[in-house]
């Protein structure tokens, strides 16, 4: 049923959906399961979701997906990890972590990390559910639309979010397979609490819900993006977490900004796979160093809570010179 020069069901991938979730969809409007679609379509031999396929696809892979859905190559690639390149890490490798990109830590097909995100809310508009590229983002940490904080969890189960998976353990179902479920227990994720936002700093807050409604657009009419202040954004993060670097930073940032000293998770891992709230109290602290800059960041330096020469640490040269003071 798939011989043909196009798929009989050919959805065009929605503003914004990552590749992963397009596939999926992809399927299961031409009624069969992933699996299924995949070795009638790519063969037996290619395992593809044994990789991150948002982060890497081969481009004779792209090239008959593109073909059989009818959707240029150069469109495909807007919903791939790609978009990022240049913009949120300087480039898109292989392995390793990525700054600001959640890592999926695939085994097996299994993810062992919680790299995918989501919204209930999101999920739960429009004809049918699917997953957005800007949700693997490491500060997309609340939807800036409905302004509540994201999961990255089954909050039943606590499985990570594994869609391609939402099939298994249904045999003879062809029918209802929905994205929007968890893989492991069945919970229907749009029924997710839903945790507002605190807006304890309107500015901070709302430059920061402008700066996720620009990765949604993929970039598209978003002004002036300051790409070199994530990194800035990023080694604030880090040092803030760090209790060898910068042991004073956090709760020289809580006392200026009257918000509460937390404990946090004394560990060595990226930032990026930190869990989801932690990092979104991180980035906030973050966020509200950078108001007003360079201001606040000069007084933390002469309050001796940071060093120079940390927060110069693996920065681009330039923005060397922009925080050169």
């Amino acid at each position: 049923m798939l011989s043909g020069k196009l798929w009989p069901a050919h959805p065009k991938p929605y503003n914004g959906e990552c590749l992963s979730s397009w596939l999926v969809r992809c399927a299961h409007s031409n009624g069969l399961k992933l699996q299924t679609f995949c070795r009638l379509e790519f063969g037996s031999n290619y395992q593809l979701w044994n990789r991150d396929i948002d982060r890497h696809i081969p481009q004779w892979l792209l090239g008959k997906i593109s073909e059989k859905a009818s959707v240029s190559c150069e469109e495909l690639v807007k919903h791939t990890l790609a978009l990022f390149e240049g913009r949120l890490f300087p480039e898109l490798t292989l392995s390793g972590q990525l700054r600001w990109l959640c890592p999926l830590v695939i085994k097996h097909r299994l993810h062992n990390g919680y790299g995918m995100q989501f919204c209930p809310q999101c999920l739960a508009e429009g004809a049918e559910p699917y997953y957005r590229l800007s949700w693997r983002v490491g500060f997309y940490t609340f939807c800036p639309y409905h302004q509540i904080i994201m999961h990255d969890r089954c909050t039943e189960c606590g499985a990570s979010i594994s869609f391609h998976r939402c099939e298994l353990g249904k045999p003879g179902i062809y029918k209802d397979m929905d994205m929007a479920c968890c893989w492991k227990c069945g919970f229907d994720l749009r029924q997710s609490p839903n945790h507002h936002v605190r807006f304890w700093n309107k500015v901070l807050f709302e430059r920061w819900a402008a700066q996720l409604r620009a990765i949604d657009r993929q970039f598209v009419n978003c002004g002036k993006f300051d790409f070199d202040r994530l990194i800035l954004l990023h080694q604030l993060c880090r040092l803030i977490v760090s209790k060898s670097l910068a042991p004073d930073l956090q709760s020289y940032i809580c006392s200026m900004c009257a918000q509460p000293d937390l404990q946090l998770l004394n560990t060595k891992i990226a930032f990026e796979q930190r869990a989801l709230v932690e990092r979104h109290y991180v980035i906030s602290l973050a966020k509200w160093l950078l108001l007003k800059y360079p201001k606040r960041i000069l007084l933390a330096v002469k309050k001796r809570v940071l060093r120079k020469n940390w927060l110069y640490k693996d920065l681009h040269e330039s923005l060397i010179r922009l925080t050169n003071f």
